[in-house]
């Protein structure tokens, strides 16, 4: 190594991955400054020698990042890396000796819960779903700009800020940013007290520099602090500001030039190698990306919690971020939560009947002590003015019904309550009645942890993915303890159970199994959701943009049924068509002996299709009596 080499490596030592070179080469100049700066104060190098080597550049065209995109269940193996990190942090396990294990060193044998056979068959379904569903979003915004396509002023700065950002993350940026600025860098970090500037710094002196009195605007609001102020004004009054100036624009020219030449690329598609060579602009890359719809999913044992199979995204390569675990609001999934209540609590019966009008909970409602009276509408923002019992309005979901409910209940403590025992922290549902149309933000791993317990009985089971670790000698320093708890009473559970069977009658007969879920779609149709599950197995799916203007424009495109069901749908053909796995062998969801409320409601459901008006009022007058 040379010394400038060895410079950047000792630079790292303070923080490995904020004076990363590879991936914060700004960062790391400025350290190694700081370095050789030490190397000149201890008579290791001169003056001359240290001006001569702070400001060479290291080739890094040799390094090679492990990939760790390749192979199967990528996004699982990344989460699985952090989890396992933390879990050796702790002091129950560590080596005989007291100190760590080292997960890549020390030939830890771990045994996870993934399934290999339906984790390849989720990636084929997430495949065949997302490749066509991105296609019709393609189609959908052909010939339109998304970034100000139905937005205001203020939301399509926004969504300029979102792609801005994405570009000053990239290699490009970060590789010419370094070639201009790495100099007058590494001159302020030695000779002004360790002073580093980033970007937002630099437009803030320069927004000064056009229009004084900035800076003490953004003190005023409180956007800078004091020591901020002191240290643009140092850098202002300078001898480096001129050459910062130059050179930043100089940078920045640069940069308009780099991002928008077309140039040949390899980016993200839907083929055997998960990517494809085109001629494009590196900013019209970004805009590419960007439009990519992703997903979030896992697939749990419901009796055991074992996580069978896990996608966080389309591919890991060129989306990083896993959605297994990111919250999103999670629309009508939610409600089964509430009319779980209702039932449980108000004993409510499936076949209570309720009228599809505007329903509204009062300002000052000593219930819920809202400011304003909040009266929302149905998703087609219409009423039928019908009375629907539970089950139809649970599978149509009806807001009017679920505010019906969320009155009824009378407060949301007890739909917290209820979701708690299911396994979500209370913490994450806000104190709105609003709850009761899906406004919390939730994950797949949540809402599969939650409906564990409608496939097991009203047990709910913790998913896991890991059951032991062992070191190189078979020493197991790891054993997972599996997590339940009795949430509902199988009886009461049963008959949700039922409803949600109903939901989803219209897709039954293409599986052996008995199924049951829920979809849900948000405001906008920022997020589908799908919860399904049969007494074998829950998988949770949500699909969206990575951010919320990435959706699609209509709710016959952007509801869940669309949006995540079909996913749902392809990973429980394929999991069923194997006969190794043994899935669907004519499972039913089991009916308890107690049989506390009836589920029965087709009797009541279909009283306007069954002839003259003059039987179905003898008909509901039957109804009325046997029901009271």
């Amino acid at each position: 190594m040379s010394i400038e080499e060895a410079a950047v490596i000792i630079a790292m030592l303070k923080n490995p991955r904020l004076f990363n070179p590879k991936i914060n080469p700004q960062n790391s100049n400025n350290r190694r400054s700081v370095v050789l700066k030490q190397m000149v104060k201890n008579g290791f190098l001169t003056e001359e020698e240290y001006l001569n080597k702070r400001v060479k550049t290291i080739n890094l065209d040799n390094f090679r990042r492990e990939a760790h995109y390749d192979g199967m269940a990528p996004y699982f193996r990344s989460e699985l890396t952090k989890w396992i990190k933390t879990l050796l942090e702790d002091n129950k396990h560590r080596k005989p000796d007291g100190s760590k294990y080292n997960p890549y060193t020390d030939g830890l044998k771990i045994y996870t819960t993934i399934d290999t056979r339906i984790q390849k068959y989720a990636e084929q379904a997430m495949y065949e779903h997302m490749s066509a569903l991105q296609n019709k979003y393609f189609e959908r915004w052909k010939g339109k700009d998304f970034i100000t396509y139905n937005a205001d002023k203020t939301k399509a700065e926004a969504r300029k800020k979102v792609l801005i950002q994405m570009m000053k993350d990239s290699d490009r940026y970060k590789t010419i940013k370094q070639t201009y600025m790495t100099k007058v860098f590494g001159d302020i970090v030695s000779n002004l007290d360790g002073i580093e500037l980033d970007d937002a710094d630099i437009f803030r002196m320069f927004e000064e520099v056009s229009s004084p009195g900035h800076l003490k605007k953004l003190l005023k609001s409180k956007a800078v602090s004091d020591n901020d102020i002191e240290k643009y004004n140092t850098v202002m009054e300078s001898q480096y500001w001129p050459t910062l100036k130059s050179q930043w624009t100089k940078m920045q020219k640069a940069v308009n030039t780099s991002f928008n030449t077309k140039t040949r690329m390899r980016v993200f598609a839907y083929n055997d190698i998960g990517e494809k060579m085109v001629e494009m602009t590196p900013m019209d890359s970004l805009k590419y990306h960007l439009q990519h719809l992703q997903i979030g999913s896992v697939s749990v044992n419901p009796k055991t919690g074992h996580i069978l199979s896990w996608v966080g995204g389309i591919g890991h390569k060129y989306f990083q971020y896993d959605h297994v675990n990111s919250n999103r609001q999670v629309g009508s999934t939610f409600k089964p939560f509430i009319y779980s209540t209702a039932i449980i609590e108000n004993a409510m019966s499936p076949c209570f009947k309720v009228q599809d009008v505007r329903q509204c909970i009062q300002a000052n409602d000593p219930n819920f002590n809202l400011i304003s009276t909040w009266c929302p509408s149905n998703s087609d923002n219409k009423y039928t003015g019908q009375n629907l019992t539970l089950r139809q309005a649970l599978k149509d979901s009806k807001n009017s019904v679920s505010v019906f409910l969320m009155k009824e209940i009378g407060n949301v403590q007890s739909v917290k309550n209820l979701v708690g025992n299911l396994g979500i922290s209370k913490d994450k549902i806000p104190d709105f009645p609003s709850i009761c149309l899906g406004t919390p933000e939730l994950s797949a791993m949540d809402m599969a942890c939650a409906y564990t317990a409608y496939a097991n009985e009203g047990v709910v089971t913790k998913p896991i993915f890991v059951t032991r670790i062992e070191d190189k000698n078979g020493r197991v320093i790891y054993t997972a303890v599996p997590e339940q708890k009795k949430a509902i009473n199988p009886a009461y559970n049963y008959v949700i159970v039922d409803m949600l069977r109903y939901v989803t009658s219209g897709i039954q007969s293409k599986f052996k199994s008995q199924i049951a879920g829920k979809t849900g779609t948000t405001n906008d149709y920022k997020d589908g959701w799908f919860v399904g599950f049969t007494p074998e197995i829950v998988i949770s799916t949500w699909v969206g943009g990575d951010q919320e203007f990435i959706r699609f424009n209509t709710l016959s495109d952007g509801q869940g049924a669309v949006m995540a069901r079909p996913y749902f749908e392809k990973l429980l053909a394929k999991i069923e068509k194997d006969n190794l796995l043994g899935f669907g062998k004519n499972t039913v969801f089991m009916k308890p002996a107690e049989e506390l409320i009836e589920t029965d409601c087709s009797k009541y459901e279909n009283l306007s299709q069954d002839g003259s008006e003059e039987n179905n009022t003898k008909k509901k007058t039957e109804f009325d009596e046997e029901f009271e």
